[in-house]
């Protein structure tokens, strides 16, 4: 069976061109470089050089099989590289939990940063709603979340808060409720209310305070969209509906009563004395570091 140190000295005859350039390069006798080589084609049965003129010229079998050894001792220089990372502290792998009413390109260039500076570690981003984030986090399915939850700060994990996040009711454009000029409680509870709600039970407040048909929807984009569709009306994400109500396809909804207004606590949080690498560390700091403007 062919070593390492066969296909080093194969890739650096091939590239430079002759043995002896080889062997400088390695920092070996040109006869270990030589010999090398032909074990290497005696193992592989193939001749991979052509060795009538002065310089080591790559046969049609050697330029094919170049590439394939290209290719194993760069997934050995990584899996070296990847030692060395866990070897100093580096997590092979880390988990995410985000709200999905979260803005993503809030935290994305942080995602991104993360990438360049971490290549090896593995990231998996999981979205939820609510509670069911902070749950993940909680019972260690997340070793990070950016939570919203409904009211206060998340209990029995680490918080920092970062920012709040206002909602603000919403019709599609041809919806009844958007031709009122003013719209009463009365008026809220003759249509749907869709609203977000967690697997775990939580749900937005009662934003008008007011009774009449809900649905109860797990994703803050599966409720904009039924809102879009006439289905009913809902309490959004500002940053979500802003640009549909620009284009005239949502309506805020003017209200003509003293509604509970509701803008959601964002934190950032891991579970209480969970070990950390240095991965982790960096990516909760650069997390904590961020402020969403309202």
């Amino acid at each position: 069976m062919f070593s390492l140190d066969q296909l080093e000295a194969f890739r650096a005859a091939a590239e430079t061109g002759s043995f002896s350039a080889a062997a400088r390069r390695l920092g070996k006798v040109q006869s270990a470089v030589s010999t090398a080589v032909s074990n290497l084609e005696i193992d592989l049965g193939v001749e991979l050089f052509d060795r009538r003129g002065h310089k080591a010229v790559l046969t049609p079998a050697g330029e094919t099989l170049l590439r394939e050894a290209w290719t194993v001792l760069g997934e050995c220089d990584r899996l070296l590289e990847r030692a060395v990372a866990i070897a100093g502290g580096e997590e092979a792998r880390l988990s995410l939990a985000v709200d999905d009413a979260v803005p993503v390109d809030w935290f994305v260039d942080v995602l991104a940063a993360f990438g360049e500076r971490f290549p090896f570690v593995q990231l998996e981003t999981y979205y939820g709603a609510m509670g069911d984030v902070a749950q993940m986090v909680g019972e260690g399915r997340a070793d990070l979340g950016i939570v919203m939850p409904v009211s206060g700060t998340p209990a029995a994990i680490d918080a920092v808060l970062v920012g709040h996040m206002p909602y603000v009711p919403v019709a599609a454009a041809h919806h009844p409720l958007a031709a009122l000029p003013a719209v009463g409680r009365r008026d809220l509870m003759r249509y749907r209310h869709i609203v977000v709600a967690s697997r775990t039970g939580d749900r937005e407040p009662d934003w008008a305070g007011h009774g009449g048909p809900v649905w109860l929807q797990e994703s803050t984009y599966a409720t904009l969209q039924l809102v879009l569709r006439h289905a009913g009306w809902a309490s959004l994400p500002g940053h979500l509906v802003d640009r549909h109500v620009r284009a005239g396809r949502l309506v805020v909804l003017p209200l003509d009563f003293h509604a509970v207004k509701f803008a959601a606590p964002v934190f950032v949080v891991r579970r209480p004395g969970a070990a950390q690498g240095v991965a982790g560390i960096w990516l909760r700091k650069e997390l904590e570091g961020l402020r969403l403007e309202e």
